[in-house]
């Protein structure tokens, strides 16, 4: 029997053929074995509960106010502070306030709340001024009068461990938070 150009490419195009197909049963098992296996795992993050709540100054809803809950260790919480536990159990939780004063936390991703636990709590809304910037207003320098510092919220209360306000217990069914601040 003389093979042509045309039976031989026949011959390989059918062996390739069922190759692929046994080949291709292989790869969609294994998918579908690591697809099961990974189904469920979650995103490995704790659960968060959802916190929400209101801020005022002397009264009125303040609006751009950042609040910051900071996991109670018995350690000093705050901005400059180091965390020991590098783990996602020791995060803190923050927010800002809209117009009518209300928050709400995320910890890992918008809206999604705080960890269950124990925060000292700090908030803060200052203006700084006395930055140039230059036409692309990426760059620019310092003014002749330099930076400055207006602290809209009383600056006691961006250190937790100072601000006179009460510790927050996150857990399961809590209500929105208020906190009542005065500028005195």
């Amino acid at each position: 029997m003389r093979l042509t150009h045309q039976r031989i490419l026949w011959q390989i195009t059918l062996r390739r053929s069922r190759g692929w197909r046994l080949e291709s049963w292989v790869v969609c098992g294994v998918i579908l074995a690591v697809v099961a296996g990974l189904e469920g795992c979650g995103s490995g993050r704790p659960k968060t509960i959802p916190v929400t709540g209101v801020v005022t100054l002397d009264g009125k809803p303040i609006e751009g106010a950042n609040v910051t809950f900071y996991p109670d260790t018995g350690e000093s919480a705050g901005a400059g502070s180091q965390q020991k536990k590098a783990d996602a159990t020791v995060r803190p939780a923050t927010g800002t306030t809209d117009k009518d004063g209300k928050f709400t936390l995320k910890t890992f991703e918008p809206g999604d709340g705080a960890l269950p636990g124990k925060y000292k709590v700090a908030i803060i809304k200052k203006e700084v001024t006395g930055f140039l910037a230059d036409k692309d207003g990426l760059s620019g320098g310092i003014a002749p009068e330099g930076v400055k510092e207006k602290w809209i919220i009383p600056q006691k209360y961006a250190d937790p461990n100072k601000s006179g306000l009460p510790p927050v217990e996150v857990k399961p069914g809590m209500q929105p938070l208020e906190f009542k601040l005065t500028s005195q």
